[in-house]
C-alpha cells in the first residue's frame, strides 16, 4: 500500500524545510540547488527524477554551474561535484552514503508476529552484553538506546539477539542492530516491526523512517516487507575547505 498524500506532504515539508527548498522541488524534474549555513557539507537528496543539492553559500554558484552533470552521474555524482568545485579551495574528503530513506505510516504497515517486545529496566544488562557482542561500527551506525518501553529486543535462550529503537526526530528514525551470530533469520525485521507498530500505538498519525545503506540488500528487503516506501536516496559529502590539491 503507498503513503498516504498526507504523509508524503509530511516527508517532503521535513526535507525542504533542512534542505532550503520548497516541497514542489521533490516533484519537479531536475535539479534544485539551495544554501545552507553548514561550510562542511553538501547534502544531496534524490527523489525520483528530481535532486536537490544543498550546499555552502559561497559554492552556489559553482554548483549550479554544474548541475546538469550532477543530476547526470550516478548518484551522488561525486567526481561531478568535484569538478564543479575545481576552482574553489574545496575539495571532497569523505562520503556518506548513499543511503535509501524508507518511510511507513500507519495505514501502510505490514507488521510481523514474532517474540519480539519492548525491553523493561531489568533487560538492561543483556542490552550491554549485546554492545559487547556487535561491532562498533554497527553500533555507532544503528546507534540504538536503551530506553525501558522505547526499546524493542527479541531474545533467543534467554540471550538478548536484536534491538531496535526509535529517535526522537518528528520523523522517528528506527535503529536496529542484531548479534552478528544470528543474522540472516529475520531478527532484524522482527524488532524493527515491534518498535514500529510502538511507535503507531503511541501516536497513530506517526510517521517512522528507516534509513540504510543503498548496497545492504538485506536491509533493503527488511524494510520493503514491513511496509515501508522507498522514498529518495541521500548522501552527505564531507568537504575539506582550503585543500584543493592544486599548487
Amino acid at each position: 500500500m503507498a503513503l498516504a498524500p498526507d504523509t508524503e506532504d509530511r516527508i517532503a515539508r521535513y526535507w525542504a524545510e533542512r534542505l532550503g527548498c520548497s516541497p514542489a522541488a521533490f516533484r519537479e524534474s531536475g535539479v534544485t540547488v539551495t544554501g545552507h549555513a553548514n561550510e562542511e557539507t553538501i547534502r544531496l537528496l534524490r527523489r525520483q527524477n528530481a535532486l536537490v543539492v544543498a550546499v555552502p553559500a559561497d559554492l552556489g554558484d559553482a554548483t549550479a554551474g554544474h548541475s546538469e552533470a550532477v543530476f547526470d552521474a550516478d548518484f551522488p555524482g561525486t567526481d561531478a561535484v568535484e569538478r564543479a568545485l575545481a576552482d574553489t579551495d574545496t575539495a571532497i574528503d569523505a562520503v556518506h552514503g548513499p543511503y535509501v530513506l524508507w518511510y511507513v505510516d500507519q495505514p501502510a504497515f505490514s507488521p510481523v508476529e514474532s517474540d519480539a517486545r519492548l525491553l523493561v529496566g531489568a533487560d538492561e544488562s543483556a542490552f550491554e552484553r549485546l554492545r559487547e557482542r556487535v561491532p562498533e561500527a554497527d553500533w555507532a551506525r544503528a546507534s540504538p538506546t536503551f530506553r525501558p518501553g522505547q526499546t524493542a529486543g527479541l531474545f533467543e535462550s534467554e540471550r538478548l539477539v536484536a534491538v531496535a529503537t526509535l529517535t526522537h526526530l518528528p520523523l522517528p528514525d528506527v535503529g536496529v542492530v542484531v548479534d552478528p551470530e544470528h543474522r540472516g533469520r529475520g531478527y532484524g525485521r522482527a524488532v524493527v516491526s515491534a518498535i514500529t507498530a510502538a511507535a503507531f500505538d503511541a501516536t497513530a498519525d506517526a510517521v517512522v523512517r528507516y534509513r540504510t545503506p543503498a548496497s545492504a540488500a538485506a536491509s533493503l528487503s527488511l524494510a520493503e516487507s514491513l511496509g515501508f516506501e522507498r522514498w529518495a536516496r541521500s548522501a552527505v559529502l564531507v568537504l575539506d575547505r582550503g585543500q584543493t590539491g592544486s599548487p
